[in-house]
């Protein structure tokens, strides 16, 4: 096994790419890394879950986690051909393993439990999903709930109930009838895994990701992150998404570290969330890694000293704001180390080197064999000048396989893959003089609500679609506990009359997340328009912003909102209160800071 070298800045990346990409792979697929694993860690923690932070831990060693996933894999082969396998599973003990087989038998489905059943029904219908893996009614995610209508609209489906439940449609049950060898190892070009990202009718988009990328990725997270062998990882994340199904599964397993699965709600639970710091000092937690607003909503947990084993923590899902970030530094000594990327790129572009410098505000440095380009916001085809923010272009091997429905190349929605394979990412954003990328904004104002992306188009698509409105703009205003909540503006038609409460009611029945579902309807006589006649989202934003704050500050008089010269939201409150930069930064906002603090 090739050693992955400490990340410690820009020379290793070339260092690395110097390489074949193969030298850094712990194999080509994703049951290739599983079964390398067992060879090499055997006997070793694989895999511990905790159903409450104090309870007894189930515990899965590498040796075990690759019996499981191989018995698991013949089970769904039984079934013929490559079937799709969809999850609405939480992190229970048998996820990974369930998910690792699925892959390796045919295509791993993961599905939001939370989404309504109708969304959820159609993901199954366009991927022609064959079996369903859902939790029993003991499970707190509702899905148990949802099972009644998504069989009447697919009555063929096969449902597999996991976890603490009775029936002949209980999982070991329906493992011991499906008996059977564990199928050929699939190519590594071969489909492995599809995943919902946002889309742009109303409905997910479904990214296609390969064996190829996932197992580029499971390197590429676990250098990035500076995983190694013997290292433990709390999980709070949860697994339907690629973020926590690859740092807090596959990649561990490349590294031959323990990941600690922080039972089945992970950071939803509050339970856990208050439990954190002592469940990492207690397990020896080496890396921690959570979105910025369970940064931040640990931060409120926090006692000295910090776990003692503890070298960094990442951040991702959404930008951490630079005043979080020095704040969470200096009370905890625990270095911030940010990635960034989306799931058509399989997970991450870039990185800050563990082994070297954080910088409150970037997302760190591109990582070995990925490539990023800035293309100019006013001219297309022209590069960006340095320092000029613009939309980051990526291309690596881990960019994805296209969507599901659309042809592998050609394709026209954003982001897309364009001419030489490069990804619009939809964000804006600027390299600084040592090549950190710094990201300013969304081009796509996509809404951040705790690490699931809201495309606002879905809300704007069903309150467009009452006769009363006449034009509508979504934007997230910024909250302290999930980063931002979806609002909605609208302006009425003329003479039409509507309340904001009747509004939401009927548009939301056509919104299939409800985590999408607008917070507030604001009425308003007319939308700020840009000079060429769009809507102004940027004042929007503002507004949204600045109803935030004084919420917060009712008694402050002067309170005044801008976009600073990067881009981000600031904030001036006249008198300033104590601890107003504190609580402004909880939000995502920003007090202005003196340059020289702005590096740690």
């Amino acid at each position: 096994m090739t050693a992955w070298p400490l990340f410690d800045g820009p020379a290793i990346v070339e260092q690395v790419e110097a390489e074949p990409l193969a030298t850094w792979l712990r194999g080509e697929t994703i049951p290739a890394i599983v079964a390398k694993a067992a060879e090499e860690a055997g006997g070793g923690l694989a895999h511990r879950f905790l159903d409450v932070p104090d309870g007894a831990p189930v515990d899965r060693s590498f040796d075990e986690l690759f019996a499981e996933t191989a018995r698991m894999a013949g089970a769904f082969s039984s079934l013929g051909g490559r079937p799709v396998v969809a999850s609405l599973l939480p992190g229970l003990p048998e996820t990974l393993p369930l998910i690792f087989a699925a892959s390796w038998a045919g295509v791993i489905l993961p599905i939001n439990p939370f989404l309504e059943a109708s969304a959820i029904a159609d993901m199954l219908r366009r991927t022609g999903a064959r079996v369903l893996l859902a939790e029993g009614p003991s499970g707190k995610q509702g899905t148990w709930e949802k099972l009644a209508d998504i069989h009447a609209a697919m009555p063929e489906l096969e449902v597999i109930i996991c976890g603490e439940s009775e029936g002949p449609d209980r999982l070991e049950p329906w493992l011991d009838a499906h008996a059977a060898p564990p199928p050929p190892m699939p190519a590594a070009d071969e489909i492995a895994a599809y995943f919902h990202t946002g889309g742009t009718t109303g409905l997910p988009k479904i990214a296609r990701l390969s064996h190829a990328n996932l197992a580029y990725m499971a390197f590429l997270a676990g250098f990035g992150g500076d995983m190694r062998a013997g290292d433990v990882i709390p999980c709070g994340m949860p697994l339907f998404h690629v973020g926590g199904l690859v740092f807090g599964g596959l990649a561990p397993v490349a590294a031959r570290a323990t990941v600690v699965q922080l039972g089945r709600g992970g950071f939803r639970d509050r339970a856990m969330l208050d439990a954190f710091w002592r469940i990492a000092e207690r397990e020896g937690a080496t890396i921690l890694f959570a979105p910025p607003t369970v940064a931040a909503a640990a931060l409120e947990t926090f006692a000295p000293p910090a776990p003692a084993n503890v070298r960094h923590w990442v951040s991702s899902a959404a930008p951490l704001p630079a005043a979080t970030h020095r704040r969470f530094t200096k009370a905890t000594g625990i270095a911030i180390k940010e990635a960034w990327g989306l799931t058509e790129a399989s997970l991450v572009l870039t990185f800050t080197p563990p082994g070297g410098e954080s910088r409150p505000g970037s997302v760190g440095l591109r990582l070995p064999y990925c490539e990023l380009k800035i293309r100019s916001l006013s001219d297309p085809v022209r590069e960006a000048a340095p320092g000029e923010p613009g939309v980051v272009m990526g291309r690596s091997p881990g960019l994805f396989a296209g969507y599901l429905g659309h042809a592998d190349d050609g394709l026209t929605e954003a982001p897309a893959l364009g001419p030489g394979r490069w990804l619009d990412t939809g964000d804006v954003g600027y390299f600084d003089a040592d090549g950190y990328l710094v990201l300013t904004g969304r081009a796509k104002d996509m809404i951040l609500r705790g690490g699931h992306n809201i495309d606002p188009v879905v809300i704007e698509e069903a309150f467009g679609a009452l006769d009363e409105v006449a034009a509508v703009a979504a934007v997230g205003r910024p909250d302290a506990r999930v980063g931002e909540l979806p609002v909605v503006y609208v302006t009425l038609s003329p003479g039409a009359q509507a309340t904001p409460d009747d509004l939401l009611r009927r548009a939301s029945g056509a919104i299939a997340e409800r985590a999408a579902h607008p917070k507030e309807v604001i009425i308003v006589e007319a939308m700020p328009l840009t000079a060429v006649g769009k809507i102004n989202k940027l004042s929007l934003r503002h507004q949204a912003a600045l109803s935030a704050v004084r919420s917060l500050y009712p008694e402050v008089t002067d309170i005044a909102v801008r976009a600073g010269a990067d881009g981000r939201i600031r904030v001036a409150l006249t008198p300033c209160p104590d601890g107003a930069a504190d609580a402004v930064a909880a939000l995502g906002l920003e007090l202005d800071i003196p340059a020289d603090e702005r590096r740690i």
